[in-house]
């Protein structure tokens, strides 16, 4: 059984939907054969997982993060800013990119129909993570990447997470065809100034024993889950306790804060002109 037959077979237990992949190439060197040449070390990670996902749709973060500053994104020409195997995809491989400013997706095959208009959001009910879950999608953790997990915004989102508040970005998105579309972002953001984390490893270990992700045991940095049961997984805790996600040092000033005010945390808490929460920075 080849590598790429192996890491097929643990997506097909994790859904039948398209594949979402993380990746970290610099943890998976072993993964494929040393070479020299950058560009075909890069190439040579895409083609196994371009060969692991097989007939399904693949789909790689293309993430841009200069919207908030630039207030302009270009589908066609904004790289991605998640390191070299997103972006060799997006400029080599992927036959479409979503026009959503930062959390851009590129991907090969099915390309889910994602809106850009007014207060447009990346983790809501029309978007990519909602798409993902919908059509029982799986993610790929390519190099141990379980931390990268930008889906639990999207479980954040259905709950009403209190801990992050949303702010409006308006802007313009160059379309590929070079059309220009005006619209704003509502971006789900930390508090300004603060520290926030999830407790990563627990939430791993968690989902292990779930059973809604899985590792190869004969290349333990390559691990899969399926979209819907990891969100399904955190929703279930979160609507036990708001706060479940999160580190010790994050809940410990979260919960603290929630308390005082009595209420979920608004932009006006944190930022000018008077923010309510004394401690914010």
């Amino acid at each position: 059984m080849t590598l790429a037959t192996t890491i097929s077979s643990l997506i097909d237990s994790m859904g039948s939907g398209p594949v979402f992949v993380h990746s970290d190439p610099f943890r998976t060197a072993k993964l494929v054969a040393p070479v020299r040449d950058r560009k075909a070390y890069i190439g040579a990670h895409l083609s196994l997982l371009c060969e692991s996902a097989g007939a399904r749709g693949l789909w790689l973060p293309a993430f841009n993060y200069d919207f908030p500053r630039s207030r302009v994104f270009d589908v066609e020409a904004s790289p991605s800013q998640l390191g070299p195997i997103p972006e060799h995809f997006r400029t080599g491989a992927a036959e479409w990119r979503t026009p959503m400013p930062i959390f851009s997706v590129a991907g090969i095959g099915a390309e889910p129909r994602i809106s850009w208009g007014e207060q447009a959001d990346p983790f809501g009910p029309d978007s990519t993570f909602a798409r993902l879950v919908a059509e029982d999608g799986v993610i790929l953790y390519y190099g141990e990447t379980f931390h990268y997990n930008t889906i639990v915004h999207y479980a954040e989102r259905v709950t009403g997470g209190p801990y992050r508040y949303d702010k409006v970005f308006p802007g313009t998105v160059i379309m590929r065809d070079g059309t220009r579309a005006a619209g704003s972002l509502t971006y789900h953001v930390r508090p300004l100034g603060t520290w926030l984390d999830y407790d990563w490893s627990g939430l791993l270990n968690a989902a292990l024993a779930a059973g809604v992700c899985q590792r190869l045991d004969e290349y333990p940095e390559v691990l899969a889950a399926s979209a819907r049961d990891l969100c399904e997984l955190w929703i279930g805790e979160m609507r036990d306790d708001p706060l479940a996600l999160l580190d010790d040092k994050t809940r410990k000033w979260v919960e603290p804060a929630l308390e005082e005010l009595g209420r979920r945390f608004l932009i006006g808490d944190f930022e000018s002109p008077e923010p309510a929460w004394p401690h914010a920075s």
